[in-house]
């Protein structure tokens, strides 16, 4: 129950996706952004090793245009470009290889923006051209803010500081060689460029950040649900149900089938208040789920006040019939002290049989695990049959556990559905507290 209050409680909680701070876009929410800057890091490697392949690709697309575009020293500006300026661009995505810079690529990005920049103003004044309107740079505004992976306060960061670095080294060489017009149409052009693409970049950024809020919140509900699996089924029954193997129902040749319950439950849960009932109905329930999961059995089913558990099931289990003995023996041990919301004893009844059974899991809709045979109605009847503080076993049960149990024979007692059956009360182990039998197995 506390596992369910708790996951409806998240749940409630998570209608909305994590705010964002207006200015940086920037969770509000420190973990969510350390988280976030982590997967971006990490997930846009390859985006950031691709854009600098890219970048030497359209290099040397650019390098006959400057040959044949560029006034003047064009052969040694194209030269540059092809050699010197895509020889940095591969000294970046060979670092980008190295451990260091793994998840630091976005200075390696703005250092080649910087360089590309740098060069293309210097390829302009050197070539006879500064004037600052030039489609090399402003493809390189929008490379920046769309191409390259970068965050968004790190795209403007690094478009305006190759645009003031453009600007620069060209204006002062354009004054007096272009007119004033053009040179202020220029200008404005290069600043339209890095305008619009803040608000593409802005927007692609705050894209990306409610994806991954989304993809966030998916895998949370996924585990969340993969968590109420593994609770309402077997583990390896609900692993093989997530990898679509719908087969779950098998015979088993030999299961040991526990069954305990309150001793009249029915005439406390008429004589209390719900809320009462329920509170020690869930604190009983409480212990007896910690033992099972000590004693490395299965809880199979609760039905009402009546627990049912099972040791050899499902397939692949390792618990036996000495693991439900010794589960038993500390159940009994477990509602010592506890009383009744009047103050009377709390007493339980517990029934074992074990043998041959079908297991498998029931239903498309409020699935459960179960457990059909005549082991199953046998240990109910036990339990049924049984007295308030005792364990009342089947010969099977006497016959595979030995002289590890003390055992007290009841005499035939009439069993529904199967007549007159001899049956045993089970004790404590001789010599040796349940703890210990489970350590002998």
């Amino acid at each position: 129950m506390k596992f369910l209050h708790g996951h409806v409680r998240q749940d409630d909680a998570a209608n909305d996706l994590p705010p964002l701070k207006v200015v940086s876009l920037n969770f509000k929410d420190v973990e969510w952004e350390r988280s976030y800057k982590a997967a971006m890091r990490e997930g846009n490697l390859q985006q950031v090793r691709s854009a600098f392949l890219i970048g030497i690709a359209l290099n040397t697309v650019f390098a006959p245009i400057d040959y044949f575009g560029l006034w003047a020293n064009a052969e040694l500006l194209s030269l540059l470009r092809l050699l010197g300026l895509n020889a940095l661009l591969m000294v970046c995505f060979a670092l980008s290889y190295m451990e260091y810079w793994r998840t630091r690529w976005p200075g390696l990005i703005m250092l080649a923006a910087v360089e590309v920049s740098a060069f293309q103003a210097f390829s302009n004044v050197y070539g006879g051209h500064p004037q600052p309107a030039d489609t090399g740079f402003i493809l390189m505004i929008f490379i920046i803010y769309s191409l390259f992976p970068l965050f968004y306060i790190q795209a403007v960061v690094s478009a305006s500081t190759c645009t003031i670095l453009f600007l620069a080294m060209t204006l002062p060489f354009a004054v007096g060689a272009t007119e004033t017009t053009q040179l202020v149409a220029s200008s404005m052009l290069i600043i339209s460029a890095n305008v619009v693409g803040l608000f593409a970049a802005r927007r692609l950024e705050l894209l990306r950040r409610r994806a991954f809020a989304r993809s966030v919140m998916i895998d949370q509900e996924r585990n969340k649900v993969r968590d109420l699996l593994d609770r309402i089924l077997p583990a390896t029954v609900a692993q093989r149900l997530r990898e679509g193997n719908g087969h779950t129902t098998e015979r088993l040749p030999d299961v040991a089938v526990l069954f305990a319950d309150l001793q009249d439950f029915t005439t406390l849960a008429a004589s209390c208040e719900p809320e009462e009932t329920l509170t020690l109905l869930s604190d009983v329930f409480e212990k007896f789920d910690a033992l099972v999961v000590q004693h490395g059995v299965e809880k199979i089913k609760t039905i009402g006040d009546a627990y049912m558990v099972a040791s050899g099931a499902p397939p692949g289990s390792t618990s036996n019939i000495r693991n439900i003995a010794a589960l038993a023996c500390d159940m009994i041990r477990a509602v010592e002290g506890m009383t009744r919301p009047d103050g009377t004893p709390l007493g339980i009844r517990i029934g074992i049989s074990s043998g041959p059974i079908i297991a498998g899991v029931v239903g498309d809709s409020r699935f459960l695990y179960d457990l059909w045979g005549d082991p199953v109605n046998t240990a109910s009847r036990m339990e049924t049959t049984g007295e308030s503080g005792r364990i009342q076993v089947t010969h099977d049960v006497v016959a595979s556990l030995g002289d590890a149990y003390l055992f007290e024979p009841r005499g035939e007692i009439e069993i529904k559905g199967k007549g007159r059956m001899q049956t045993w009360w089970m004790t404590s182990a001789p010599e040796q507290d349940s703890q210990s039998a489970v350590a002998a197995e």
